[in-house]
């Protein structure tokens, strides 16, 4: 409807007559109401200043009809310009459906040629053929298609060297955790280690991408006396893929490497210790320790273990809900007169637990000195060897010496007893070959 308006078209004649009849016709209005308001009533006679106000309306209105109609003159010499954008309008219009066909077009054209496009010919193959006569790169049977090596042997060498290279200036561009102990790179192979907790084997190539890294073999070597902890096939391989995944959107994929496998060593390790423990419970030791576990190792870390433990169950099973890695409290020497609470239970305790920044602590309740070199015993755990009932007799041999050497200095105090330097003697040679003997056995014993 609003382009039948616009089409529609009057002439400028017929605009200006029009106007002119109209001003005609109110100047004429307003002579007759001026000439019937002096023959009226004195009453109703109309002053000359309500005149002049009627009559400069008319002029002020005939003026700004007059200018329109100027205006309409002057617009009407522009109307083959008017045309032409119309026109142009047109054509644009017509333009852009005619792009959204070609786009439409184009689209199901890829479609089409996805399924019409010619197969990736194997160029340097056939002028390999054609020069040579041969094909060195066929197997000699069908059996031997899943043993075909990629590479010759003479092109494996210059191959993995260029590999090597590429392997150490990616190690170069990327942050390596300062745990990490060993790192090297052997025939395109890089080789990360974390003494006591992990070694894995890295190369590039993850999905065909030659930025990022891939993992070839992943080893713990957190364990006990019989060995380090073996992953199922299956298990390591999930384990592998997810640390990939994630390494390839990382700004620092080592760092996500080291992260991911360290709290799985450390998990392992709380495991281990809680077993062996709960072992230990139920055999000889089982009238000489308890075992509590710590909610919240990283709490009791931050706020000096003052949260309540939960008490360990005999099948050494717990509920991992609530706290993230649990720590454990090792109670030997037992009070049995508070053996049943374990609130006023004053006995010397081992307690092992992980703390905020995820290293493994082995702290001793009270504080207490080696025999060995008289300083502050240090209860650490070897994590490739994991041995509680070690840890144990280390404490009470440490617990024993420091606590003789307190009564010596009582002793020596009185003068009724020890009235020369000699007479009151510690034999630590004697201790030390009492620890070292107990520890022979429980090696023994596994």
């Amino acid at each position: 409807m609003a382009g039948e308006l616009g089409q529609q078209t009057v002439e400028l004649g017929t605009v200006a007559r029009q106007a002119a009849e109209e001003s005609y016709l109110a100047l004429r209005e307003l002579v007759e109401k001026s000439r019937a308001g002096a023959e009226g009533e004195v009453a109703q006679q109309r002053s000359d200043t309500e005149k002049k106000i009627d009559l400069l309306k008319f002029i002020d209105r005939t003026r700004q009809r007059m200018l329109r109609l100027h205006v309409l003159a002057k617009w009407c010499q522009q109307v083959p310009l008017l045309h032409y954008c119309q026109q142009l309008a047109s054509t644009l219009s017509s333009h852009e459906t005619c792009f959204i066909q070609t786009g439409d077009s184009l689209f199901f054209m890829h479609e089409g040629l996805q399924q019409a496009r010619a197969p990736i010919f194997d160029v340097s193959s056939a002028i390999e053929v054609i020069h040579t006569g041969s094909y060195r790169r066929l197997p000699k049977s069908v059996e031997e298609i899943g043993t075909q090596n990629t590479l010759f042997q003479d092109e494996r060498k210059p191959t993995l060297k260029k590999l090597s290279t590429l392997v150490r200036a990616k190690l170069l561009e990327t942050l390596v955790p300062k745990e990490m102990s060993e790192v090297s790179v052997t025939d395109g192979i890089a080789n990360v280690q974390v003494d006591g907790e992990f070694k894995v084997l890295l190369t590039l190539g993850y999905r065909g991408h030659f930025s990022l890294w891939r993992i070839l073999h992943i080893e713990l070597l957190v364990g006990e006396n019989t060995g380090p902890i073996k992953l199922e096939e299956t298990r390591r391989y999930v384990l592998g893929d997810d640390i990939e995944r994630r390494m390839a959107v990382a700004d620092n994929p080592l760092t996500i490497l080291y992260t991911i496998l360290h709290e799985l060593c450390i998990s392992f390790v709380m495991d281990t210790v809680i077993r062996q423990t709960n072992v230990l419970r139920q055999g000889r030791w089982k009238e000489a320790i308890k075992s509590e576990l710590v909610s919240d190792s990283h709490r009791s870390a931050g706020q000096g273990g003052n949260n309540a433990p939960t008490q360990l169950g005999q099948d050494g099973e717990l509920d991992s809900s609530g706290f993230r890695i649990p720590g454990l409290k090792i109670n030997y020497w037992l009070d049995e007169r508070n053996s049943g609470s374990a609130e006023s239970d004053s006995s010397p305790f081992i307690k092992v637990e992980a703390l905020q920044d995820m290293q493994i602590k082995c702290q001793h309740s009270s504080f207490v000195l080696d025999p060995l070199t008289d300083k502050e015993a240090d209860l650490s755990l070897d994590l490739s060897c994991i041995d509680v009932e070690a840890i144990i007799l280390k404490a009470i041999a440490c617990n024993r010496h420091t606590r003789l050497l307190e009564i010596q200095r009582e002793l020596k105090k009185n003068t009724r007893i020890s009235r020369s330097p000699t007479d009151v003697v510690l034999k630590r040679k004697e201790v030390h070959m009492d620890v070292l003997q107990k520890l022979r056995l429980v090696h023994n014993h596994f």
